[in-house]
């Protein structure tokens, strides 16, 4: 375990290392199951630190992890880091799920802390099997291998067209998604 890892671990309480449920990107949303992080100090977080450096955990140390409007604001050039770390922390058929607004919707563009945008194909370099994921991801440096169990689309704002004929409001979604580790 590396020291950026040892030092991680040190601040998260036993009880909450024994959880094997990680909560990334928590903010104000507290979930009492869940190891929760941030980069902030809010209070309730159990490990403060930028995931973007990676995930202070070992190995196969959680079966569930839980992005809620969080991978959209990784830095775009750790977007496959992101993705590789989550799989290297679950554990063999751990599941990751995502709550991300779509690329190229209003919401995914609104808040000027989102910097990486996704859509429904974003995810399919990191689908075990996938022809993306075959062809480039060996080339993209991508190591995480997903089986896609559940993507939603959400229209999500579309009221709002009537109120001022934007196109662009139709056009807005939301994805959930589900991600099981294949090892």
């Amino acid at each position: 375990m590396s020291t950026f890892e040892e030092k991680a671990n040190s601040e998260v309480t036993l009880s909450k290392a024994n959880k094997n449920k990680l909560h990334l990107g928590c903010g104000r949303k507290i979930l009492e199951e869940y190891v929760n992080i941030d980069i902030f100090p809010v209070p309730g977080v159990d490990l403060v630190c930028d995931i973007n450096e990676g995930i202070p955990f070992e190995d196969n140390s959680f079966s569930e992890a839980l992005a809620v409007d969080f991978i959209e604001h990784i830095q775009p050039t750790k977007a496959i880091n992101l993705m590789n770390e989550v799989y290297r922390v679950l554990k063999p058929g751990g599941v990751f799920r995502i709550h991300v607004p779509e690329a190229p919707g209003i919401t995914a563009y609104q808040d000027p802390t989102h910097t990486c945008f996704w859509n429904e194909e974003s995810f399919s370099y990191y689908i075990y099997q996938h022809y993306r994921k075959e062809r480039y991801g060996i080339y993209y440096g991508i190591i995480a291998k997903f089986k896609l169990i559940s993507l939603k689309r959400k229209r999500h704002m579309w009221q709002k067209f009537f109120n001022n004929l934007n196109w662009n409001y139709l056009t807005n979604y939301l994805l959930d998604i589900e991600l099981e580790a294949i090892k």
